[in-house]
């Protein structure tokens, strides 16, 4: 499996910059909406270094662990550091939202490598 994704590299291979305030202490959170569509570079399967909440509408499957499930309207879903995950896009998605954050920006909410991915339709 390849390495890590760091946050920087999220910020470097999806939009080519960086955030200014990346590296302080006070924790990073950042949320995106966007409108894939069929000419998107496929996710790979890896961890990464920080936690993502995606809301998706359309048909895809969500690769994690040792499972794939398949969404075929809507998904919730939260990963973490710990569980390498990917998603499949099968049929152009309508939407997608998501945010990303890192583990100083939760850290006074308790420990969230204790949750894997979740999955919620």
């Amino acid at each position: 499996m390849n390495k890590v994704e760091t946050i920087e590299d999220f910020y470097k291979n999806k939009f080519d910059w960086m955030p200014e305030n990346l590296k302080n202490e006070i924790g990073h959170f950042n949320i995106f909406k966007q409108n894939p569509c069929k000419g998107d570079k496929p996710v790979a399967y890896k961890r990464r270094d920080y936690y993502k909440i995606m809301l998706v509408q359309g048909f895809g499957r969500i690769h994690y662990a040792d499972k794939v499930v398949e969404v075929k309207k809507q998904a919730l879903t939260f990963s973490n550091p710990l569980i390498p995950y990917k998603w499949e896009n099968l049929n152009n998605l309508d939407s997608v939202t998501f945010c990303i954050f890192n583990q100083h920006f939760f850290h006074q909410f308790g420990s969230l490598n204790q949750y894997s991915v979740s999955l919620a339709f």
